[in-house]
This record gives structure tokens, C-alpha cells and sequence, in this order.
């Protein structure tokens, strides 16, 4: 019987790898711990290599801490075609865009200083930084097929590659937060970015990624480089 309940808990409180070797995130396992060395309650910590999977939409209303926070290189986390939903919500869109919690802190996804993480197959809404890839100069990170909605920022990778994305009414779509790195690190392909308020992206490369209907503060995109019909709103903004 010990045994019995001892390994129900497990389960439940997703300590135990999915039969194909990845770790499982969900909502029921955040009030045990996810896994070995994660504490209960949010954030999820993931302070080793290997991939995680989604299995429920996660949930949160708390402003000031992240969802997932990733301590470790070689992490891919799989949404799984689930969303990571904070409190902040935004009506309108482009320059008249209007968002709550506007002091908002917690992110999505946040991964400091990290290489080689993948982030896929999701919706990350309602946030301060949907996707915060930030501080890696090894261009080694990639988001792919995210949609990113209704955040202060929405996908943020410092170095690396963003494709297959789309970020919409966020204040600010798509960007690399190191300076100078904006012209030589982050390259967004096959994606759009559509009634953000501001800057809809800052990047190096914008290869098929569609601008549409964002605000003008600072121009429509700031790419270093627009190939393959990529097309702005501003297309002045694209030369």
C-alpha cells in the first residue's frame, strides 16, 4: 500500500519522466514540484539540461513571478500546442493599444545569460516578456511556432533565431535586448508581427515576416536587413 500511494504521488506531482524521456509541466504538478529539485508553487525552476513538455494550459495571476524560469543551457521546452496565460490584457491594437498591469514584472518564460534553448509550439499571453531569452551572446537559442500576445514585450531573444512566430498587441513584438547585437545577432523568419504599439521588431534579419498595422514609434521594424518579401507598414522603415 505504501508503495502503492508513494508512487500514486509521484505521478501526480509529475516527478516521473514521461515514457520518451521528458519531463512533464502542467498545472496540477506546480502545487507538488514538477520534478526532482523543483520547488512547489511558481516558478517552475529547471536548473538541468533536458526537455519538458507541457500536458495542461498554466495558469497565473501572480504579476511579479515568472511561469518558467530556466537556470541551466540545453533546456527545449515544448508547449505541446498549450498556453502559458498571465493576468495582463490589452484592447485595440497598433498606437491605440491599452494594456493593463502596466508595472507589471512576471514573464512567461524567462532564461538569463543561457545557451542553447528552444522554446516551441505555444501560446505565451498576458505578461511582461512573453519569451525572455536575454543575455546570451552564443546565438545558440531558438523560439519556434510561438505566438506571443498581449505582453509589455513579446518573444526577447539576445542572440539566435526566432521562426514560424507571431506576435501580436504587445507593446513591443519581437527584439534582442543587447546593444549593438540588434545588427549582427537575432534573425526572425517566417513570422509576423501584427498591432503592437511600438517597435514591432529589432533584429538583424527579417526573412518572410509580415508587419502589419503596428504602431510608429521608432518605425514599424528596425532589421539591419529585409530579404525573401519581407514587407512593413512603413516601407520607407524596410530600406
Amino acid at each position: 500500500m505504501k508503495i502503492y500511494i508513494f508512487t500514486l504521488l509521484l505521478i501526480t506531482s509529475g516527478l516521473l519522466h514521461a515514457d520518451n524521456g521528458v519531463y512533464t509541466l502542467n498545472s496540477t504538478c506546480i502545487t507538488f514540484g514538477c520534478f526532482m529539485g523543483d520547488s512547489s508553487g511558481l516558478p517552475i525552476t529547471i536548473d538541468n539540461p533536458g526537455s519538458y513538455k507541457l500536458t495542461s494550459d498554466i495558469v497565473s495571476a501572480n504579476i511579479t513571478t515568472n511561469v518558467i524560469k530556466i537556470n541551466s543551457d540545453n533546456v527545449t521546452i515544448d508547449l505541446n500546442g498549450f498556453s502559458i496565460i498571465g493576468p495582463r490584457t490589452c484592447s485595440g491594437f497598433g498606437a491605440g493599444l491599452s494594456c493593463s498591469h502596466s508595472g507589471m514584472t512576471g514573464d512567461g518564460i524567462a532564461s538569463p545569460n543561457k545557451k542553447n534553448v528552444v522554446i516551441k509550439n505555444g501560446t505565451i499571453r498576458g505578461f511582461d516578456t512573453a519569451i525572455a531569452l536575454d543575455g546570451s551572446t552564443a546565438n545558440s537559442n531558438m523560439v519556434i511556432n510561438i505566438t506571443a500576445e498581449e505582453n509589455e514585450e513579446g518573444i526577447l531573444v539576445g542572440g539566435g533565431i526566432i521562426t514560424d512566430s507571431h506576435a501580436n498587441k504587445n507593446t513591443v513584438g519581437f527584439t534582442s535586448n543587447l546593444v549593438g547585437f540588434e545588427q549582427g545577432s537575432l534573425i526572425i523568419k517566417n513570422s509576423s508581427a501584427f498591432g503592437n504599439k511600438t517597435t514591432s521588431a529589432v533584429a538583424h534579419v527579417c526573412s518572410n515576416v509580415f508587419f502589419i498595422n503596428n504602431g510608429t514609434v521608432a518605425g514599424d521594424a528596425l532589421c539591419s536587413n529585409y530579404i525573401n518579401e519581407s514587407v512593413c507598414q512603413t516601407i520607407a522603415s524596410c530600406l
